[in-house]
């Protein structure tokens, strides 16, 4: 019979594992030791050590490759017990490189990494084991350590990488999605008090969180069901509103906030681009001059158009919509805005008879000139945070004082 073994034995062994991984020159057989293709000798000997990590909240599990030998087996470690390992390392190669996915414990161990003195690599996140019914953290790991050994030798597309910003970046952009995550609160909260309403035969409740027309709904309820009903009713609508009231406090707070930040800046105010979407243009996308060409921030902006060719067969398909998706759509409303504030738009002349009030263009060919408007202004946006080309260039009209 099989003998089974506790998790905390199991852990054990894990750890004693990782040691001797970590202090191999201690660790080698006579036959290693003879074999020249085994580092020996002081630490220096070893050039490159590369690590794919997977992440999760109390443990992390990993793949380890010293120089270009085979991989060696996969390990698991409690977060804080990782970074001593991590030390470690540095220690024994003259060159540590990891990777690991963005999820939603943020950056914390690519910081920690990097003032360890390692090479720490931040992919996005995708499903790594494309064709395999089994998924398991050993094999997200061997996964991600095998594509990092073919980005360090030269293959620009075995990884996906993400920028990681700097921390002040980080925390202002935080504040920007603070304020949607209040204002999306606030629509919940009115959501289901239009949701009990309706039970109640009202279809069309309107404003109902405001005082006029709460009042006028409870008057009706109470004609129809009695004040019975419309008390009890009416218990659960004010609860809603409490909830209404403290969100719109918070994001009228953090609106002024944001307005504030954006007058003390001494940016291009381009018409048709208000303060508050002005600052949180520049929040998501944190540092403009970190793209080098156009190419890249349609790319950042999931703008660009999809395709699906194979020899003579050439098709287009939607969007792609990578990169980022709160930039996408505050770009994409600002679009539908350049027709009435920027009538003399360079990008604007190919669609402007779309725009116009009676033209016949389906609604389907109005939406796709608002994505391709969208894709074009960020790029014109990204020219002007830049200095790349002056409002007057791209036709653009600039905000009174």
């Amino acid at each position: 019979m099989k003998k089974r073994t506790s998790p905390k034995s199991s852990r054990k062994a894990s750890e004693v594992r990782a040691e001797r991984v970590s202090n191999p020159q201690d660790k080698l057989s006579p036959q290693d030791q003879a074999c020249p293709d085994v580092p020996k000798g002081p630490a220096a000997s070893i050039e490159l050590i590369k690590l794919g990590v997977d992440t999760h909240a109390g443990q992390y599990t990993f793949a380890r490759m010293v120089d270009h030998l085979g991989m060696q087996p996969t390990q698991s470690m409690s977060p804080e017990d990782f970074l001593v390992f991590l030390a470690k390392q540095k220690k024994l190669a003259q060159r540590v490189v990891m990777v690991y996915e963005a999820g939603p414990y943020g950056y914390w161990l690519y910081r920690r990494a990097v003032e360890l003195g390692v090479e720490c690599l931040v992919c996005a996140p995708e499903r790594l084991s494309r064709g395999r019914k089994r998924v398991n953290d050993k094999i997200d790991a061997r996964e991600l350590l095998s594509r990092l050994d073919r980005h360090l030798a030269g293959n620009t597309t075995a990884l996906r990488l993400v920028r990681v910003p700097t921390l002040e970046q980080e925390m202002s952009r935080r504040q920007a999605r603070e304020r949607n995550n209040y204002r999306k609160e606030r629509q919940r909260w009115i959501a289901r008090g239009r949701s009990l309403l309706h039970t109640m035969g009202i279809s069309r409740p309107g404003r109902w969180w405001e005082l006029e027309p709460n009042q006028q709904l409870k008057q009706m309820v109470s004609e129809q069901y009695g004040q019975g009903i419309a008390d009890q009713a009416w218990v659960e609508l004010d609860h809603y509103l409490e909830f209404i009231q403290l969100a719109a406090k918070h994001l009228d707070e953090a609106t002024a906030k944001l307005k504030q930040a954006a007058k003390e800046k001494q940016a291009v105010r381009v018409k048709g681009i208000g303060l508050l979407s002005s600052e949180m243009l520049d929040r998501e996308v944190g540092d403009w001059s970190r793209f080098s060409n156009r190419r890249q921030i349609a790319s950042y902006t999931g703008l660009c158009p999809g395709e699906d060719s194979s020899g003579d067969s050439r098709i287009s398909l939607s969007i792609d919509k990578h990169g980022n998706p709160r930039l996408r759509t505050m770009l994409v409303e600002l679009a539908w805005l350049l027709p009435r504030y920027q009538p003399n738009y360079k990008r604007l002349s190919r669609w402007r008879w779309v725009f116009e009030p009676k033209s016949k263009a389906p609604p389907a060919m109005r939406k796709k000139a608002a994505v391709a408007l969208a894709r074009q202004l960020a790029v014109d946006l990204w020219r002007l945070r830049t200095g790349r080309a002056n409002p007057q260039d791209l036709g653009l009209s600039l905000r009174a004082a």
